[in-house]
This record gives C-alpha cells, structure tokens and sequence, in this order.
C-alpha cells in the first residue's frame, strides 16, 4: 500500500491507474451468487511486477494482464496476495509490467448478500403474491470493492461501461442507458449499457429485478423514471413531479447542464440509509420515495421531497464534482443538505423550509457539535474506512449550516455566481475544500477561506456572551461589549483560549430587521446598535444565520421575553432564543428556573416550527425528569397548560382551509397531548374513537396519519393486551412502508414489562434489517421501564445483534446502541455502559459510543442541578403565569 505523506492516507499505490471498466456480471437471483469479468484499460505510470486493486469477500479466479503495444500477448499472474485488513488484492506477474497503457481482465464470482452492502439482495411481493428477490447496489462509501475488483477511492474517477446477463423475465438498470440488448440462449438476456461519464467508483449501480415505473421528461429534455416494486407505480407520481422541476431548477442554478441522458429514481426493498445519490441511478428506501396521495401526511410529503433534492444536488455536488478524499466528504453532504432546503423552499414556498432549517438541521449541529466527542467538519481520514463514522450531523448539518452562513455573508448572487465558476472549472474532477473557497473569494472580493476555515478546520462552535450592556441617550444607541469562547454541553471550560470564530455578526432590533453584516474576529467585539430606547430588545444572530449560541444580560433577556410574548420575533428567532436557552441551561450557564420561567412567554404560540423546536425541547426536559417523579410531576402539569390553547386551537378535525404547515401542526400538537395530557379524559375519549373508526374501517378516514403514531401510543399505554393486538394487527393490512413505521414508532407504548420484551425480541426476528430498530426505540423512548428494558435486552442479546448486523453498514448498530442506552441520566449507568462496551469492543462504533456516554453524563449532571435548584419548591411552579 502507499502512503500519502502530506494527509497520512492509506491509498493504493500510484504505479498503475484505471481508465476504464468493462464490468460483466451475471447474477443468480434463486443462488444469491454472481459470476463477474471485469477489464479493466489501465495506464501503467511506473513499471511493476504488482497491480494492487481493491477486493472483498470475491473470489478471484483468474487474472492476467495485456500490454497494450499491438501484437502483445495476455501476461498470467503468478500470485494473488489478498489482505484482509487492507480489503486489498495484489497481483504478481513473471515479469514488470512496460509503462503506457494495457487491459488488466479478472475473472471472479461474488455472493449477492444480506447486508444491504455492495452487490446485495432484497424480497419484493410480485405482483402474483408470490415472494421474489431482486438485486441492487450500494456502494458508497467503500462498498464497490465487495461487487467487484477496483481502485476504490474517490480521485481514481474513470469511465464505466456495464453488461448486465439476467434472467428474460427480469429488468436491468444501470446508471447509462442501454446501448444493445441481446437475447442469449437459456431464458437470458444480454444488457449491454453505454459508457458512463468519468466518476468514481462508489457512484456504479444496477438493480435486477421486476418494476413498474411512470416517466417524464424536464423542461431541458432530461428523461427521468421513477421504478417502483410491481403494482406500486401510483405511488410515485409526486417524486416524479419533484424530481422533473428539480433537475429544471438545477440546471438553471448550476449552469451546468445535467450531463446523462436520463434519470432514474427506484425505490429499493432493503436499504440501509435513506437514498444513494448513484450518477442516473438514485436508490431510496421505499418511503423516501413513494408516497400515497390520499393518505401521506404533510411530514412524509416533506421528507420525501427533501430526500429527492438532496440526492439531485449530488448529480453535481459530488458526481460531477467528486471530493479528493473522504476528509472532504461535507463538500458532498453539507452542500447537497444545503441545497435540499433551497430546492424545497424553491418547489414549495409555503412550507416555510428555511424556518424548518433551524428546528432540524441547525439544531442537529449544534446538539451534536458541542460535545467533546463531536470533530471537525473537515476531519482527518488516513484508513478509508474511518470515514463510516463521520456520515453524521457534522457533516450533513454543520456543512449545511457553514454554506447558509456564508450564502447571508456574500449574498445570494455571489454565492449562485461563485458555483458556476466552482462547477465549470472543476467538472468531472476531484476538488478540495479550499478550492470552493477560491471561486466565492474570486466572486465576492471578500476573505471566505479566512472566515471559513475556522468552523470548518476545528471542531465546535462558539459563544458569544454579552458581557455589558452600555445605553447611551445622547446618541440613542446601545453599545455591547461581546466575548467568544467555545461552547460544550457540559458547560466545563475546554481549556483553549486559543480556539477562536470569524463570527459574521447580524443583530434586529423593533426598526431594524437585520442589520449589515459585521465580522467578529477576536476574543472581544464592541457592537454598537442604534435604539430609541434603553427599554427596547436587540436579538443577535437575526434570522439564525450563525451557527453560535447567544448568551444575554438578564435585562435583554426581560425585554426579548416580551418580544416572544408579542411576537415582534420572527418564527426562526423565537426558536433560537428558546434553543439557545436550553442549551446554556443544560451547561450550567443560565439558571433553570429562568429557562423554565420562559417558557410561558410561548403560551400563545401558533407557528409550526416554533412548536417544533418547543416539542424537542419539553420532551427533552421530561425525558431527564424521568428518574425524578417529584419533579417530573409538576413539570407535566405547567406542559399541559402550555400546550392547551394551540391544541384546542389546531383541534383534532381537519379543516378546509389547512394547509400544509396546519397539519404540521396538528400532529406536532396532538403528540404533545399523547405525552403530556393523555390520561385526561378528553384526550382517551377522542384517541379511543379515532382508533376504533380507524380499526373498523381504515379508509373512513377518521385517523389521519398526520398523528396516528401518538393516538396509537395513547391507546396502548392506557391498554393491555387486546389493545396490543389491535395496533399489530395494523401491520398486516397494509404494505405501506409509512404506515408500518407509524407502528414500529408507537408499539413500544405497550403497558407492560412483558409487551415491551414482546415488542423487542419481535424486532429482530421479524422486523426488516432496514427497520428493526425502530421498534426497540420506541420501548427505550416510553419511560423508564422501557429504557431499562431496552439496555437490558441489548446486553442480552449482544452476540445476536451483533450477528445479524454482521458486514452491514456500522449506521445500523449506531443507532441501536444510541436507542438502547442513549436515554440515561444517571453517572453510574454510564459507567455500566461504557464498562460494557469495554467488555465488548465495537472499533466501527467507537466514535457512537463515546458520544452517547458523554450525552449521558451530561443529563445526569443536568438532572442533579435540577434537584437542588428552585424547581425543587412548590412555590416555583405556582408562580409560573399559565
């Protein structure tokens, strides 16, 4: 193996890179076995008696080498050298190999497994009844090496032409579309597809099977398909829709026409993560895809749309511009997580996805990026497969977040223009962060790499605490002395001074609605803020541009609380003052009788996405309180009255006037009842009547999933057994994915010791791979019993889990572990949890298991000031004005 001696990366060696792939394989879907050729136009750089390839779980039969001087014969290796750790292939040859161009060919046969990984199986219902499989890919992030021999890395981009030999019965896709096909002897068909753009290899994919599929072209002539499993293809006429005005809406922004022919989009049976970006062959989890008019819920629409453009931006950001190396894998994720929110806003302005954006993806950063445990966007990767445990918040949201915050810096026409430049100058090449940073540098005249680097290159975020507040009448302005540090969940000083932000600075005050821009470079800053009166508010990072957290004097805090009280905030900012304060009391910087003191300030509340960020953060509180009855108790009480008014409001009926963000709301409010207020009377009547209508006939319409999820979870926890069997026997009258989850989020509210172990040991003998844990959550989310429980079972059942989860992608036992352990708030279960996994080392979860540990002990310690502050006093909640 190289070595890379500027970033310590292991990659292959130099001596020998591809050019083309001319990939056959000939699956056998009743085997679950695939016979493969592959030949492979290389350039031999530096003569050699070795080719070092990636290769794993394949084997190889046959390998020899074709110099490509006219008249050479076929060279034979004499050894193949396979490394386990390395998952690499070295093949010797008699003789050193003359440097220009050859054909590398290898003959191999690989197994079609189970693990959602590679070149991989999944069950269908055909349109019979009849229980098929079919076969498709997944091969990012390292994954192409398991289908087939090849230089898995990002930067060894070449050209992939495709033969597919299948069953005549069956379909084939690939990411090109077919050059020729030719009926074979046998009942099989011949595929052979055109030759693909230069990309890299973790971008290949094909699908074997039986689909259906609706079509459509794009304004700019782009042919795109949506392939469904058999008797599906109505499902897919919204992402089709989406898709079509997002590719238009692309290639306008780009100014980069998109570069393939066509555009499939195909919902996959088993799939470990949400959708593949494959260039012309994006892959999804059926419920990321498909969706039923009549009965998908605002939520799903939402998901769905956001997924599709998400993995549309990647046909750019990524595909055709591909990182160098997976240190820069947010150039892929962060953008593409940006664009998404910008593609859905654009397709569906009243869906207010930019408020959205601060409830999910900017709260997901900043929850995940102040712990200890959390790394930098752009993290050092030396093995390749490091990289499996930074596909996380970090990369996705904090990425996200940078880019939005740069796009309010140099403004929305520097930024389209700065990605212009980026696209066409660097097509169907590999690219580093910093020459993102040249192209808006070059656009804008400002110092991006400069203001960029610091949330991009170090870890965590900042601070910023107003340390005085200084009004002057004379000159009717408000001076604040600001100070930066870094800020950490646990509120403990991280010991680095040093560490420093260029925070772009924008504050509003009641005649300001966002001031210019002004950059904060050093440990202090001197912000001056005209204001008629000493009385009046000034909310800093307006709009929530700025991933920082903002701590104020209590005499701002006074006057922003009456802000929120009359809304003179706008929706995104009310969520950060709330956000902001939960964070800092978490920390221990703010008391929590002041954070809890604010919450009636939203008793009057109505926007959605305020609700949202409200619902993280009561449900969070409770969640903590949940091994402390005495204080649980009168905290539910004042959420119950908090949530009254906008659930009376929202009701439970829909209306004819709702609109999207409406049933939003709705089930945002309606899951706050079935936490907070479900054994009131009103709550059981109407939960009971709506499940028993659904329950006699579930086209009536009397459930909406908007919130069927919490009506279940009332029923179950104020039921026994038949309850139970009501809700289970949901699953077999439908094969909507969507409605299923609605189950597996619900069930684990089952009333009883003995329902819950039901509900988990069911999971893993019965549930998808894809879906198993989703259950298991829902028992650890019920309460103590049920976190409990769930840990219990984890530890019991380790070596199973373990064995199931086998070769799949470590995302699985992640979540697993998070949902099994992750809702303690007690020193001594993390010290249980971490001795655990002492016990049973997880290197692939590593990075998962120290930041559920120092979650833990962060809501521990949260819990302990809990007790001892004035929450602890009867007196405290009665003077709470509800």
């Amino acid at each position: 193996m190289g070595s890379d001696k500027a970033a310590g990366r292991v990659l292959l060696p130099p001596h020998v890179e591809p050019r083309k792939y001319n990939l056959r394989l000939e699956p056998d879907l009743e085997r679950f076995s695939y016979e493969g050729l592959v030949k492979v136009d290389v350039e031999v750089v530096t003569s050699t008696n070795t080719i070092t390839v990636h290769s794993k779980d394949i084997a190889v039969h046959e390998v020899s080498f074709t110099p490509g001087q006219q008249g050479s014969a076929p060279i034979a290796a004499i050894a193949l050298a396979f490394d386990l750790k390395l998952t690499t292939l070295s093949m010797t040859f008699p003789t050193d190999l003359p440097a220009g161009p050859g054909t590398l060919e290898i003959r191999f046969t690989g197994t079609l497994n189970n693990q959602m990984a590679g070149f991989y199986r999944s069950g269908y219902t055909a349109a019979d009844g009849e229980k098929r499989m079919m076969a498709s890919t997944q091969f990012e992030a390292l994954d192409a090496r398991r289908c087939f021999p090849c230089w898995d890395e990002p930067a060894r981009k070449a050209v992939f032409e495709v033969t597919m030999v299948i069953p005549t019965n069956r379909a084939a896709l690939s990411n090109m579309p077919e050059a020729e096909v030719t009926l074979l002897p046998g009942g099989k068909t011949e595929i052979r597809y055109m030759p693909s753009p230069l990309m890299s290899s973790y971008l290949l994919a094909f699908c074997v099977g039986e689909f259906d599929f609706l079509q459509g072209v794009t304004k700019h002539g782009v042919s795109i398909r949506v392939y469904t499993p058999p008797g599906k293809k109505n499902l897919g006429r919204f992402a089709l829709q989406v898709a079509l005005d997002t590719l238009d809406l692309y290639d306008d922004f780009f100014q980069v026409p998109y570069p393939l022919p066509k555009l499939d989009m195909i919902a996959i049976p088993d799939f470990a993560m949400g959708a593949m970006e494959n260039w012309g062959l994006v892959t999804y989890r059926e419920v990321d895809l498909l969706i039923d008019d009549n009965k998908a819920s605002s939520q799903q629409r939402q998901r769905v749309c956001s997924v599709i453009t998400h993995e549309l931006a990647h046909q750019w950001f990524g595909n055709l511009v591909t990182m160098n190396w997976w240190d820069d894998l947010w150039l892929n994720e962060g953008f593409a997580s940006w664009t998404q929110t910008f593609a859905a806003d654009a397709l569906f302005p009243s869906w207010a996805m930019w408020e959205q954006f601060t409830t999910d993806d900017q709260a997901a950063a900043l929850r995940l990026d102040s712990l200890k445990t959390s790394h930098p966007i752009q993290v050092p990767i030396a093995h390749a497969e490091e990289v499996e445990q930074v596909f996380d918040a970090i990369s996705y949201c904090k990425g996200a977040c940078v880019v939005r915050m740069l796009h309010s810096v140099i403004g929305a026409d520097k930024f389209k223009e700065g990605l212009q430049v980026y696209m066409n100058r660097h097509k169907y090449a590999n690219t580093e962060t910093f020459h993102l940073w040249s192209a808006w540098e070059e656009v804008s005249g400002k110092p991006v790499g400069k203001i960029m680097s610091s949330w991009t290159e170090q870890m965590g975020h900042p601070v910023v605490k107003v340390t005085e507040a200084t009004y002057s009448a004379a000159d009717k302005s408000l001076a604040l002395t600001l100070e930066q540090s870094w800020f950490l969940a646990d509120g403990s000083d991280a010991g680095d001074e040093a560490k420093l932000w260029t925070i772009p600075l924008v504050y509003s005050t009641k005649g300001v609605k966002a001031s210019e821009v002004e950059l904060m470079e050093g440990k202090t800053h001197t912000l001056k803020v005209p204001l008629d009166s000493e009385s009046e508010w000034v909310k800093l990072n307006a709009g929530q541009h700025t991933l920082m957290r903002v701590a104020y004097t209590d005499g701002m805090l006074s006057a922003l609380t009456k802000a929120i009280k009359s809304k003179a905030l706008p929706a995104e900012d009310r969520v950060g003052m709330m956000s902001d304060a939960y964070a800092l009391t978490k920390a221990g910087k703010m008391g929590v009788e002041q954070l809890v003191a604010l919450l009636p300030a939203y008793s009057q509340e109505d926007n959605t996405t305020v609700w949202e960020s409200l619902e993280m953060i009561l449900v969070g509180l409770d969640k903590v309180l949940q091994d402390n009855a005495a204080l649980q108790q009168p905290f539910k009480a004042m959420a119950a009255k908090l949530i009254a008014p906008c659930a009376a409001s929202i009701g439970w009926d829909p209306k004819p006037d709702d609109g999207h963000l409406s049933k939003l709301l709705r089930g945002t409010m309606i899951r706050l009842l079935g936490r907070f207020a479900w054994d009131t009377p009103a709550v059981q009547e109407e939960a009971k009547r709506r499940f028993t209508g659904h329950c006699e006939d579930p086209e009536a319409g009397s459930l909406p999933s908007e919130y069927a999820a919490p009506v279940y979870q009332i029923i179950l926890k104020s039921g026994g057994t038949a309850e139970f069997d009501q809700v289970m026997a949901i699953l077999n009258r439908t094969d909507d994915i969507a409605q299923k989850k609605q189950v597996y989020a619900a069930i684990g509210a089952a009333n009883s010791a003995e329902l819950k172990k039901r509900v988990m040991e069911w999971a893993v003998t019965e549930v998808k791979l894809q879906d198993f844990f989703y259950p298991i959550n829902s028992v650890a989310g019920s309460g103590k019993l049920g976190q409990d429980l769930a840990w219990a079972f984890f530890k019991d059942n380790f070596e199973r889990l373990r064995g199931m989860l086998g070769k799949a992608s470590p995302s699985l036992m992640d979540a697993v572990i998070l949902y099994s352990s992750g809702g303690f708030c007690d020193h001594d279960k993390a010290a249980e949890v971490e001795q655990f996994f002492k016990d049973h080392p997880l290197p692939s979860n590593a990075r998962k298991i120290s930041q559920v540990l120092e979650g833990i002990r962060i809501n521990a310690t949260f819990l302990q000031r809990m007790t001892t502050s004035p929450l602890a006093d009867k007196s405290f909640w009665d003077s709470l004005e509800l």
